[in-house]
């Protein structure tokens, strides 16, 4: 594996989390560099090493291995980005149908394990190099009940008290909703009214 100096060059970076940072080591491989400082961070960081461990390999997870500099997860194309990228009807509707199938067996697999995942979503699925999808960012997930560290996009929140395996599959809806239209939930409202504002009438209109 290169270097972390070489993997901090500015080709290499693919995002920044909410916990960590991530750069792509090779065309199939990237790393989420281990946290530094905050003990939010460093504590979701330990609770998706756990996650993967005990999820072990599912060919709808990942493949992640853990190493001293973070943890280096199979790469592949967010599906929020290629649902956006692309013309509308560019892709078949037999290919959503296996997504969304795919991504019911992989979710379902996750709750088997003890595991809520606490940000379902678009965001959060790859596509592989073979038309797959895979579910990705386990950082702050729910382990046999403990509290979650995360939580879900404000278009895939069910009103609740607690977070569990109902909500992960209220925020599988609006998944679902995104993968056949190519947009969130009440993405028009996103348009005209600040967050704190938007959370608030999306919840109401969830509850109805």
């Amino acid at each position: 594996m290169d270097s972390l100096s070489n993997l901090s060059r500015a080709d290499s970076f693919i995002a920044a989390g909410t916990t960590s940072v991530i750069y792509a080591v090779d065309e199939n491989i990237v790393i989420k560099i281990h946290p530094s400082s905050g003990s939010v961070e460093r504590q979701a960081y330990d609770i998706e090493i756990r996650s993967y461990e005990r999820l072990g390999y599912h060919e709808r997870i990942a493949t992640c291995e853990v190493t001293e500099e973070g943890l280096l997860l199979e790469r592949g194309t967010c599906l929020r980005g290629m649902l956006q990228s692309v013309s509308k009807s560019a892709i078949p509707w037999a290919m959503k149908l296996q997504w969304a199938l795919e991504a019911a067996d992989g979710l379902a697999y996750i709750h088997t394990r003890g595991i809520i995942h606490a940000d379902v979503g678009c965001h959060n699925i790859i596509v592989d190099n073979a038309s797959h999808i895979k579910f990705i960012d386990f950082a702050g997930s729910g382990i046999d009940g403990e509290a979650p560290l995360v939580c879900y996009e404000w278009c895939s929140f069910k009103p609740s008290n607690e977070i569990g395996i109902h909500t992960d599959i209220f925020a599988f809806g609006s998944m679902l909703f995104e993968l056949e239209t190519e947009r969130v939930p009440y993405n028009e409202l996103e348009r005209t009214l600040e967050m704190g504002k938007l959370v608030t009438v999306v919840e109401r209109l969830f509850s109805q």
